[in-house]
């Protein structure tokens, strides 16, 4: 999901540079696509290659702010873990954030909620009857959920766009979700995440 955000982070670049237009922002998109969260920590210390191209440690690039995606979509295989290793799994990450970068600031994100009507509609290799939709679609919304109750729980600053796109049947409300493959981002939902993680970082004073 974050990679799909673009390469500057587009729409949260507009945000910052508009209330802040003497500032020079460096935003970093370390997102990559169809990888869960053992990957995602292992990214913080190593290097690693992304589309033909080689990019180095989340660590080495000295970031102000990091936000941690939930990385819901792409819930852990059953021979990795669960709901709890995915927990522990997000911990890790910001102790060991915390005990490299000392200053660096953290924001838990929670992405757009899906749809189990139409998940995956259209997009290339992925086939779901409806049961499997609302099968995939409840162990995605219980790993976003559970990245709020850990950003919660540990005081954590979080960007929770989750909520915010949620129906009243407890649904993703389409208007977000891209219509081409009814997983990532509409142009609505990217600018409803920017603008959350924006507000999370004007909330708690992260550029003061």
């Amino acid at each position: 999901m974050i990679d799909t955000l673009g390469p500057n982070l587009g729409e949260l670049y507009d945000l910052l540079h508009a209330r802040y237009p003497g500032v020079a922002f460096r935003l970093l998109n370390y997102g990559v696509g169809a990888t869960n969260i053992v990957y995602g920590r292992e990214r913080l210390a190593n290097g690693y290659e992304y589309l033909g191209k080689q990019l180095p440690s989340l660590f080495s690039t000295q970031p102000d702010i990091v936000l941690v995606e939930s990385f819901g979509y792409n819930p852990l295989p059953p021979e990795v873990g669960d709901i709890n290793t995915h927990w522990l799994a997000l911990s890790h990450i910001v102790k060991e954030i915390h005990d490299s970068l000392p200053d660096t600031k953290i924001i838990i994100g929670a992405t757009i909620a899906p749809n189990a009507g139409v998940f995956g509609d259209g997009a290339p290799g992925v086939s779901f009857d409806l049961q499997a939709k609302r099968e995939h679609v409840d162990r995605v919304k219980q790993y976003i959920e559970s990245a709020i109750a850990f950003a919660n729980g540990e005081h954590l600053p979080l960007a929770d766009a989750y909520h915010a796109s949620l129906d009243g049947g407890g649904n993703g409300k389409l208007t977000y979700i891209n219509p081409g493959d009814h997983i990532h981002y509409s142009d609505a939902g990217r600018a409803l995440f920017a603008q959350k993680i924006f507000d999370a970082i004007e909330n708690n004073g992260m550029l003061y």
